[in-house]
This record gives C-alpha cells, structure tokens and sequence, in this order.
C-alpha cells in the first residue's frame, strides 16, 4: 500500500469510527475487511453524518467529546413541533392497527404485501439511505396502512431481532389521518409497549428524507450501542444484542383481505450505502448479486442504477 492510499484508507476509518457514535479501540491494519465495493467518499459521510456527529467532528478529541454527549444523550428525541402526547395518541393507533393484523388465535387476519430488497450476510452494521414516500394512499376499505421502512436484524436465540426507522400511514379506521405521515422507531428488544415510537410527521410525501441504521462493534454491558437518525438527527439510541446483521429496504402493505388492496403510488429507497467494519459501500451492484430479492413479492416492485447514481434505487407501488 503506498502513501496516498493508506491515507485514504485511515480517512474513511476515522469517518466511520465518529459515524459509530462511541470511541472503539484503534484496529490493526492488517485486519480483513467484509464488505468490499465503491467505498463512500469522506465527503458524504460527514454530510450525512448526524448532527450530533457534525457537532463534534472539528474538535481535537472527537471521540472522547461524542462519547460524553452520548452518555447523557436522550434515549428518545422528537422533531420540532412534536410532543410526548402526540406520541401517546399515535402509540393508540398503532397498537390497534397491530391488534387487527392478528386474530385472538394468533392465525394472521389481514393480508400483508411487500416490496423490498435485502442482505443476507450478517456482515453490516448499519444503512444510511434516502426514502421518498411519494403519496402512500391509505383508506378504511382499501389498503389501510402501510410502512416505508428499513431494519437491520439478526435472529438471536432463534427469534427475530431488529431496530427499523421509517414513515408510517394509517386510515380512519384506526382513527389516523389519511394525509398525515408519520416518522416512527422500532427496537424490538424493549418491551411492547416501548417498541414503536413516533417521533414527527408530515404532509408532502413528494420529497426526499435521510435516514441512518448505525450500530457500534463496541460491546457494553447493555450490548452494542446503536442510533437510529432522521435527516441528520438522532432520534432514538439504545443498545441490541449483536454488532452486525442483515440490512433491508421494505414497503409492507395491509389491507383486510388480498383482493381488497388499493392502488398506492409509486414510493422508493435510493442512494443507499452499508456500513461494515472498516469502510462503507455504495448499495450497487458490487455486492453478491444473489443476495437482492425483488420481482418476487406480491407488490410491484423495480431495483435499477439511475446514470446519476452510485448506487440502487427501488421502486414499490401497487397498480
């Protein structure tokens, strides 16, 4: 490796140990990496960066300066003009929304579609992306809700275990506002009733919205710490019980039965990247081929390079 190179090289490295959003040890430079691919430039990194990690970046001793913001950083944030009641009203929804997905048999009563694109490696810790929800068009007798999502999972104990961050959409039968669309976590390690939290909304669909997945290769008492962002905020942190896991992009659709689906325009993922140990890559066409499902799900759904991107863009709708 000459020196240009490995000049770069410790560039990336630094980016993705402050994106870790807590100090980790230094790492050999000799060790493997997992993930090979176009490697993310240095700019876009800290342009997607959380604020909290833009805030600390100029500093002589970031690392020690992030982990001490962290330690007594909120484990739940909302966005400007939200509150804890508002978060309370729309726990209510979702919570019936769940309650009709399930029969009291436990056997499932409303159909589910998804459009989505996955890996299945358990080499990446975390994604950062952006959605455009486009209109994601709910109604009582139609498709009646829906979430523009993405996760990172990794079973543990053989069950499922994962952290999402996403927009939802519920229909007056649920009490929600058809026109309102809602920003939301999920840590499935929590208890139920501290799983899902809404933490803002909006009414323009037709724009692009950042969102992150990191989790810290750093192991605490607690787990490995993670954050999940929303166009550069951090909006919720926590801790899961693995460093690495599969990432996906989904759409999932429900609707009282399969043939009372409703058309729902086209929404899409685009520019998105993963993040490994020591470098993060575009999501293209450079990872396993094998390892993105699409054409497969019941929903429409189209995966393409757009010329002027470096990475994937997929398109879920329902016609």
């Amino acid at each position: 490796m000459n020196l240009k190179k490995g000049m770069r090289a410790l560039s990336v490295l630094l980016v993705l140990l402050l994106v870790s959003v807590v100090m980790v040890p230094a790492v050999s430079a000799d060790a493997k990496q997992c993930v090979t691919g176009d490697v993310v430039d240095e700019v876009t990194l800290i342009e997607r960066s959380p604020s909290l990690i833009r805030e600390y970046y100029p500093n002589t001793d970031t690392e020690k300066a992030i982990a001490a913001a962290i330690h007594n950083y909120s484990r739940v944030t909302y966005l400007a003009g939200w509150s804890e009641d508002d978060t309370e009203s729309v726990k209510c929804i979702y919570n019936r929304a769940k309650e009709s997905e399930e029969q009291e048999t436990g056997v499932r009563n409303w159909a589910q579609k998804d459009g989505r694109m996955w890996i299945d490696e358990h080499n990446y810790r975390g994604i950062n992306g952006i959605v455009h929800p486009g209109g994601m068009e709910v109604s009582s007798s139609g498709t009646n809700h829906q979430y523009l999502t993405s996760h990172l999972e990794q079973p543990v104990g053989g069950n499922r275990c994962w952290i999402e961050v996403g927009v939802a959409k519920f229909s007056e039968i649920f009490d929600g506002d058809p026109d309102e669309f809602l920003i939301y976590t999920v840590d499935s390690t929590l208890p139920e009733d501290e799983q899902f939290m809404p933490h803002g909304n909006f009414t323009n669909g037709n724009q692009d919205f950042n969102f992150q997945i990191s989790v810290s290769n750093v192991q605490c008492p607690e787990g490995y710490p993670y954050t999940l962002s929303w166009e550069g905020q951090v909006i919720r942190i926590g801790h899961v019980p693995f460093a690495k896991g599969n990432p996906d992009e989904n759409h999932e659709y429900f609707a009282a039965d399969s043939s009372s689906f409703t058309p729902v325009s086209n929404a899409y993922f685009w520019d998105s990247y993963q993040f490994g140990d020591q470098t993060a890559v575009w999501w293209n066409d450079n990872l396993p081929e094998e390892t993105h499902e699409w054409g497969i799900s019941p929903a429409m759904v189209n995966m393409y390079i757009p010329w002027w991107s470096q990475a994937y863009r997929i398109d879920s709708w329902i016609s």
